[in-house]
């Protein structure tokens, strides 16, 4: 088994260590990742001449791997007649694009002709923050208007989705751009070997066997054309069944749960509409199976300290789950009085698909000005 290492908070030229109580949490759907440590000490010592401010940038340190790069939240000191103790808590740097507004104002508040990665890169870099796409740019977004008051964060989780990615904080404080599940760990969890406690859910309460997107587009007279046609064609609709959960239809002896949805996007509508279907199926499908592990060491079987968005397998037969690769949504390393574990949370990849979105709606012919045309093609080839 692999040394976890001790716990370093780098913090203004100081490297403080004896952490007693530990908690370091980080995760796909959690950004920023966080810190909470402390210690007690019934005399004083080496840490009651520490200097640590509120405010000031930091590392966190795990055996040698970098886990958080960020600052200093809260530092809390406490004296008694027997013991000192202090207790630091703190965020990574992306905690200021869920904190802060969004502030473009040298551009008007605007962005055009900007794909996921610029657009992200451009909110980030207010805050010294850079931005990795790890599987491409993503989509180009003719134009985006920030709209007063809404936080860099809510903005770039929205391109994200509207690229089908995930956006998280990686150790170095900097953002991600990933699809999930695109690393892998050298090992897993399994029962009899490092799992102390686990607990699955599997719920069918959030999933039905049929669902139903109607589109409804917004152009000017087009429910009076579509009108005509009478019956369905007044509206446009995408369906998809999950047979795992009963019938896609009434009247077949087989338990029938529709869920009719709306797609209200302008243009690309029937494409939305089907993807948003099928985003339904898959993501209630996925967040219907889920695994809550707590295991004795806070790295795999190479060394490597569990990481968000990797693939990792899961053997856990007295709880129906076997032979599976899920990905680690969230990992929270801990030691205390229980010791040290980490307790993560997993899931099956499409659990994490981001729901299909058009990131701002235009008229269509809005939106064939703002884009820009094919190259033209000399050699007259086919393209």
């Amino acid at each position: 088994m692999h040394d976890d290492g001790e716990l370093v908070l780098l913090v203004d030229g100081q490297r403080l260590s004896g952490w007693q109580e530990i908690r370091v949490s980080r995760g796909i759907e959690r950004i920023p990742s966080d810190f909470d440590i402390s210690l007690t000490e019934r005399f004083p010592g080496e840490m009651e001449a520490a200097i640590i401010r509120a405010g000031t940038p930091c590392q966190v340190m795990i055996g040698g791997d970098l886990v958080v790069t960020g600052y200093i939240d809260r530092y809390a000191p406490e004296i008694s007649p027997t013991a000192h103790s202090i207790r630091v808590v703190g965020r990574g740097k992306c905690q200021d694009l869920v904190d802060c507004s969004a502030y473009l104002r040298g551009v008007n508040n605007q962005v055009m002709q900007a794909t996921t990665r610029e657009l992200a890169e451009k909110l980030a870099a207010l805050f010294g923050i850079s931005v990795t796409a790890r599987d491409g740019d993503g989509a180009v977004v003719p134009q985006f208007n920030v709209i007063l008051t809404e936080t860099s964060w809510d903005i770039i989780e929205r391109a994200a989705r509207h690229s089908a990615m995930l956006a998280y904080e990686g150790a170095d404080g900097n953002l991600i751009l990933s699809r999930a599940g695109t690393d892998r760990m050298a090992s897993g969890f399994q029962q009899g070997g490092n799992v102390e406690r686990a607990q699955a859910t599997f719920s069918v309460d959030q999933r039905f066997s049929l669902y139903e997107v109607v589109w409804q587009p917004l152009e000017v007279l087009g429910d009076v054309s579509r009108a005509a046609g009478a019956g369905d064609a007044a509206n446009i609709r995408a369906q998809v069944a999950d047979i795992t959960v009963g019938a896609d239809k009434p009247g077949t002896g087989r338990r029938f749960r529709p869920k009719v949805l709306v797609s209200d996007q302008d243009q690309f509508g029937q494409d939305i509409a089907e993807r948003r279907a099928l985003w339904e199926r898959n993501r209630r499908n996925g967040r219907g199976r889920q695994v809550f592990v707590v295991v004795d060491s806070w790295r795999d079987a190479a060394g490597r300290l569990w990481e968000p968005n990797a693939r990792a397998p899961v053997d856990l037969p007295a709880l129906k789950v076997s032979d599976v690769e899920w990905v680690i949504a969230d990992v929270t390393y801990l030691r205390g009085e229980n010791g040290t574990r980490a307790e993560l949370l997993l899931m099956p990849a499409e659990a994490f698909d981001p729901e299909p979105i058009v990131l701002q709606p235009f008229d269509a012919q809005v939106l064939n000005s703002l884009t820009p045309a094919a190259p033209a093609n000399p050699t007259g080839a086919p393209p």
